[in-house]
């Protein structure tokens, strides 16, 4: 009885965020990174530069802008940063939406990319 009553429980919101980094999906991603992934999908779309109907098409050929950039690849816009550091932030959202882990993202790894060479080119 006791048990089953706790077992009710277990699966809180607490316990759910303190194990949620530690669940991985089958392409090795863990559920907070897919969080993160979702967030950036959510911005990139209310800013309309990423629409999930139009995969195919680049409808939206305006550029970003530099705040966007820095959002896109999670950097203040107020801090200075080296190559090396925008590189390795860079790196490190390609590595969650890169075309080879899945092919439905390269739209969203060409946004990326475009966001990198924005920010380089302003340095």
């Amino acid at each position: 009885m006791i048990m089953a009553f706790a077992g009710r429980y277990i699966f809180t919101l607490p316990f759910f965020l303190a194990i949620l980094p530690l669940i991985k999906t089958k392409a090795g991603l863990t559920l907070f990174q897919i969080l993160r992934i979702w967030g950036l999908l959510r911005f990139l779309k209310s800013s309309g530069r990423f629409n999930f109907n139009n995969l195919g098409q680049n409808l939206n050929t305006q550029s970003i802008s530099l705040d966007e950039a820095y959002k896109i690849l999670n950097l203040n816009p107020k801090k200075k940063y080296t190559k090396n550091e925008v590189m390795l932030s860079y790196k490190k959202i390609m590595k969650k939406i890169h075309p080879d882990v899945s092919p439905e993202l390269t739209r969203l790894a060409s946004i990326v990319n475009e966001a990198k060479d924005i920010i380089i080119k302003n340095i």
